[in-house]
């Protein structure tokens, strides 16, 4: 198996290479500069020389019959091979012409590619180096699974500087090895991989390969019951389709992944999905359909604060009513339309729209003279000179108001850019202030919620102490008989390491608590143990209340991500709220058996931790202020009214929520539901 893993990766090389040299012989002028240029990628690695030698032959060719954009690949290969010969002269030289030739061409994409290439290869070339050497060592020991590993990150790093070739190649081999395996996580690898491969050959514009991907990609995620990524799924497929020129199977397809899309309120994938059923639309002329579909994804986009749908609607919509006629609604999205794109300049879309209507002005007046011109000749000529004198007027009168408006709305566009930065400016130094403030009321809620736990802490440490007390009392009593038992010395020994021990254990989950209240921490962790953990601190506290603590754990909740810890303070910011409820309630029902419950669940693809008590209840008036800043129903003195407040933050920052169910004078459930770590 090594030996064909070794061959693989140099012969996939050396086909294409040998496939792309026959191609020349039948390729037309423009056919060979493509064919050069692929040929100088292929060598970057391997030869650079040799690399750079293809660059030419492309340059020469491009240079003599006007070829721009294979012109503009040239000297960016040229670029390339003289970056992996070191001489970052020549490497300097060609990519400013590179970029000079792509800005010629209005090939702004090109430019971000060839820009983000130059920064990110010296960074791509370490990585890739670790790789093959940490490659070669897996290969050796037959470590399979860490060899398929290594395939996928030397794709990514060849995908990331765009090589696709040599990343699809990489792909190929991570999707051979881990389709040998049977499990989930592979299964799900699998899918990742041929997703990868799909848009590959996608981007590469060969549209029926990435289909065959992509489909089996589909039969994966239908199997798994995965309904959100088959809906991104359909839009991929729908993608190719269009592209492909297949426009009834993209609409089908479009169609699909839409009610998927709004079944799962995927706002910008369903915006997505109708732009484009609406640009389908368009092409079969039906205009009406198509402002219908694009006036709804404007909605969903500005839903989905989707600025850059928001734009490509109002442009296609400028387009449709433009098509149809009606060039002042296409003037008007035209309008939005610069509002949002910075590429195009306001004053051409106005002087366009404009001449549109000077045109449509004028077509109207020619009707008018041509029936005139049946009805009296001498009438018409006559006629001529007044029309033609009021037109002049009228255009000329137009124009000056036309030129005023475009000042007056440059002028505003202006002043509404200056007003905005401002406004940003005073947003972000408002924001600031406020993340500020609310890092601050999060470190005194920590503080609190230390403080409240002194005294169950102070308990459980007082136990072990006065176990070991005792224990040392006994074994001096012991030593000063005559005859020692030395099997009950032991045996005292023994428990007071226990003890200690134990405080140990109290005072390390202290610290690490404490420790653990930094935003950067984020891991997968057990909710039902996080549960333990917060009740080991403070359980005997509460038994001393009489109060009985109900747990319901279960043993096999999938991991969430995110703090454990601030999900401790989380749980005892709730049970403190349940304890006072329930001894509130105590005070005016004497026969009241306090209890809290506590229990863990996964149900909806998500965890639910619950929280009930039997205490006094939340009034309905007031189920949507309790998790407002400083808002408490405690006496005074002894609530802070932020535990609330901080832990529906906190339990938010964990991508989850806090839902209430309670009912006045019978209790509370506090619901916090977190997302599982694997759907994140």
């Amino acid at each position: 198996m090594i030996c064909l893993l070794f061959t693989g990766m140099v012969s996939a090389q050396s086909e294409r290479q040998e496939e792309l040299l026959k191609k020349l012989s039948n390729a037309s002028t423009k056919e060979q500069i493509e064919v050069y240029n692929q040929l100088s990628r292929s060598y970057l690695y391997s030869d650079p020389q040799r690399s750079i030698k293809y660059a030419r032959q492309a340059l020469q060719i491009a240079t003599r019959i006007g070829d721009r954009k294979g012109e503009a690949d040239a000297y960016n290969n040229l670029g390339m091979g003289y970056y992996f010969t070191n001489d970052y002269e020549q490497l300097l030289d060609f990519y400013r012409k590179s970029l000079s030739a792509y800005r010629s061409i209005g090939d702004n994409q090109s430019m971000s590619v060839l820009s983000s290439t130059y920064f990110r290869l010296s960074q791509s070339e370490k990585a890739l180096k670790n790789y093959k050497r940490s490659l070669n060592i897996y290969i050796r020991e037959k470590k399979w699974s860490q060899v398929a590993r290594t395939y996928k990150n030397m794709a990514d790093v060849y995908k990331n500087i765009a090589d696709y070739p040599l990343a699809l190649s990489y792909y190929e081999k991570a999707l051979a090895l881990v389709e040998e395996e049977q499990d989930t996580e592979a299964i799900g690898e699998v899918i990742r991989l041929l997703d990868q491969i799909g848009q590959i050959w996608f981007y590469q514009k060969d549209y029926d390969t990435a289909l065959v991907y992509f489909t089996r990609m589909q039969y994966l995620l239908e199997e798994r019951g995965d309904e959100r990524n088959i809906s991104v799924l359909l839009s991929n497929i729908a993608n190719s389709y269009f592209y492909k020129g297949e426009l009834d199977m993209s609409f089908q397809t479009y169609q699909d992944a839409l009610v998927r899309q709004v079944k799962q309120n995927d706002h910008w994938e369903a915006a997505m999905s109708l732009m484009r059923i609406g640009m389908i639309e368009a092409q079969r002329k039906a205009y009406t359909k198509a402002i219908k579909s694009y006036n709804k994804s404007v909605n969903l986009a500005k839903i989905a604060d989707a600025n850059d749908l928001l734009r490509d609607n109002y442009l296609v919509l400028s387009q449709a009513f433009e098509a149809l006629g009606d060039y002042q609604k296409a003037y008007d999205y035209r309008i939005l339309y610069s509002d949002l794109s910075e590429s195009i300049v306001m004053e051409e879309n106005v002087t366009n729209f404009v001449d549109a209507l000077a045109l449509q002005a004028l077509e109207e007046k020619k009707r008018e003279n041509e029936i005139l011109q049946t009805k009296n000749k001498n009438y018409l000529l006559e006629l001529d000179k007044e029309n033609l004198v009021r037109w002049r007027l009228s255009f000329g009168f137009t124009i000056i108001i036309i030129s005023i408006l475009v000042f007056v709305i440059y002028y505003r566009y202006y002043l509404k850019g200056q007003e905005n930065k401002n406004l940003e400016q005073r947003i972000s130094e408002a924001l600031k202030k406020q993340e500020e403030q609310q890092q601050i009321i999060m470190h005194q809620s920590s503080l609190t919620s230390l403080g409240e736990l002194a005294a169950g802490i102070a308990h459980e440490i007082n136990q072990p102490v006065q176990n070991i007390s005792l224990s040392a009392e006994s074994i001096k009593y012991e030593l000063a008989e005559e005859q020692q038992n030395i099997d009950f010395l032991n045996q005292s020994v023994n428990e007071i390491f226990e003890d200690i021990v134990r405080v140990r254990q109290i005072v390390d989950h202290i610290r690490i608590f404490s420790s653990g209240q930094k935003d950067e921490v984020e891991e997968e962790f057990d909710v039902s143990e996080c549960v333990k953990a917060a009740i080991s601190m403070i359980g005997n506290q509460y038994a001393n209340h009489h109060i009985s603590l109900q747990l319901k754990l279960s043993g096999n909740l999938p991991c969430v991500l995110g703090n454990p810890h601030k999900l401790e303070q989380v749980i005892h910011n709730l049970l403190s709220n349940a304890k006072d409820a329930v001894e509130e309630r105590k005070s005016g029902e004497e026969s009241l058996k306090m209890t809290i419950g506590i229990e863990t669940v996964f149900q909806d693809e998500r965890v639910v931790l619950k929280i009930s008590d039997n205490g006094t209840g939340i009034a309905t008036d007031r189920k949507t202020d309790i998790f407002l800043p400083f808002v408490t129903s405690k006496q005074l003195g002894k609530g802070t009214g932020l535990g609330l407040s901080i832990s529906y933050s906190l339990v938010k920052e964990m991508r989850g929520r806090i839902d209430v169910e309670s009912t006045q004078g019978q209790g509370t459930i506090m619901n916090v539901v977190l997302p599982i770590a694997e759907n994140i």
